[in-house]
C-alpha cells in the first residue's frame, strides 16, 4: 500500500513538470526586442532609427547634421584651393592692372648723353611702341645730341686751327623691347602703383660726319602706369658705335640716361 503511494505520487510530480517545460518552449516571443546596454551587436543604425522615431515632426536629428557636416568642410576646402576671391582668382594671384598687348606708346624723353670721344652733353627726341604681345614690344627711338670735342680749345690754341666742328647727332634706332617683370610700387599707404621691368635690344644709325658705321643699343628701365593712358619712363642705354675723332677711329661706348612721359593710344 505504501509502496503504490510513493509510486503515485511520484508520477504526479513527473506530469507536473513536463507541462511546465511545455508551457515554457511553447511562450510565443515578444514583438519587441529587450535592449540591452550591455549587447554588443547593438548597430548605429538601430540607435539612429530609435532617435528617429522619439524626434518630433519636422526636426531633424544630430547625427542628419554630423551627415552634413564633413560635405560642408569639403566643399569649403575646394572653394578655398580654387580661391574665393572675385570672378574665381586664387589669393595671392593678381592680374595686370595695365594692359600692353595690341596697343601703341607714344613717348617724348629727354636726359643726359655721356660719349667717349665726344663731350657729354643732353638729349631729346621720341619714341614709338607697338605690343604685339603683353610682354614683349617694337620700339622706334629718335635722339637729337649736340656734339663737340671736348679738347678742341686747347688744340686750336695751339694749331690755330679748328679742328672738329660743333654739330648736332641724330639717332635712329630700332629696338625690341622685353618685359619679363611686372610689379607695384606703393608710394604711401593707399597709392599702389603698377610698373614694369624691361630690357631692350636693337641697332640703327647715328648720323654725324664722326660715325663710321651702324649703331648698337643694349639697355633696360622701368615704367610706371600712372593712369589708363599716361605713364612715366626711365631708360639707360648704351649705344656701341665706331667713330672717329681727329683722324683716329675706334669703338666708343655712348651712355644716354632718358627719363620721358608716355601716352598710351588704342
Amino acid at each position: 500500500m505504501l509502496r503504490a503511494t510513493l509510486a503515485l505520487a511520484i508520477a504526479v510530480q513527473f506530469g507536473l513538470g513536463l507541462g511546465n517545460g511545455s508551457s515554457a518552449l511553447a511562450a510565443p516571443a515578444s514583438d519587441t526586442a529587450l535592449s540591452n546596454p550591455f549587447q554588443s551587436g547593438a548597430t548605429d543604425d538601430d540607435d539612429a532609427a530609435d532617435e528617429t522615431a522619439s524626434a518630433p515632426a519636422g526636426e531633424t536629428s544630430g547625427d542628419d547634421e554630423d551627415e552634413e557636416g564633413p560635405g560642408i568642410e569639403s566643399l569649403h576646402a575646394l572653394t578655398c584651393l580654387d580661391g574665393d576671391a572675385t570672378g574665381g582668382r586664387r589669393k595671392g594671384v593678381q592680374r595686370r592692372d595695365f594692359l600692353k598687348r595690341h596697343r601703341f606708346e607714344l613717348s617724348g624723353v629727354g636726359g643726359f648723353y655721356a660719349s667717349d670721344a665726344l663731350s657729354s652733353t643732353y638729349s631729346y627726341g621720341g619714341a614709338l611702341s607697338f605690343y604685339p604681345s603683353e610682354d614683349f614690344g617694337l620700339e622706334l627711338l629718335v635722339t637729337r645730341s649736340p656734339v663737340q670735342f671736348r679738347l678742341e680749345e686747347p688744340f686750336s690754341a695751339f694749331t690755330q686751327q679748328e679742328h672738329f666742328v660743333p654739330t648736332d647727332a641724330w639717332q635712329a634706332i630700332t629696338s625690341m623691347s622685353w618685359s619679363p617683370i611686372h610689379a607695384k610700387f606703393k608710394f604711401t599707404e593707399q597709392t599702389i602703383i603698377h610698373g614694369d621691368l624691361f630690357a631692350v635690344a636693337g641697332a640703327g644709325r647715328t648720323f654725324n660726319d664722326s660715325v663710321m658705321g651702324l649703331t648698337w643699343e643694349a639697355g633696360a628701365g622701368f615704367k610706371l602706369y600712372l593712369t589708363k593712358r599716361l605713364a612715366f619712363r626711365f631708360d639707360v642705354r648704351d649705344f656701341l658705335l665706331p667713330q672717329e675723332v681727329l683722324g683716329r677711329g675706334r669703338i666708343t661706348n655712348n651712355i644716354m640716361v632718358l627719363g620721358g612721359v608716355s601716352l598710351w593710344l588704342l
